[in-house]
């Protein structure tokens, strides 16, 4: 089955979001530690969470068949999994 133009938007939508929140641990996870009742520990599988979400969403045909730049998307898993490490 075929995802829609709407489903397709919603699914780069949700990708954004999980750019936007792996960029922001990133750039200072302070906040992000504090809040997380499991410290970094917690902090650090969110980020792997967001990450494991954008290379899954990459592997899906849609993604590979549309025209938006995935340049945001790959460097985002790039600075998670180093995050992580």
């Amino acid at each position: 089955m075929t995802d829609t133009p709407t489903e397709i938007a919603a699914h780069f939508s949700a990708m954004d979001d999980s750019v936007n929140l792996i960029t922001a641990v990133v750039e200072d996870d302070t906040n992000f530690v504090n809040d997380d009742p499991d410290g970094a520990d917690g902090v650090k599988l969110m980020v792997t969470r967001n990450t494991d979400h954008l290379e899954i969403q990459a592997a899906k045909d849609w993604y590979s068949d549309s025209s938006n730049s995935k340049t945001t998307y790959t460097n985002a898993v790039t600075i998670g999994k180093a995050y992580v490490a």
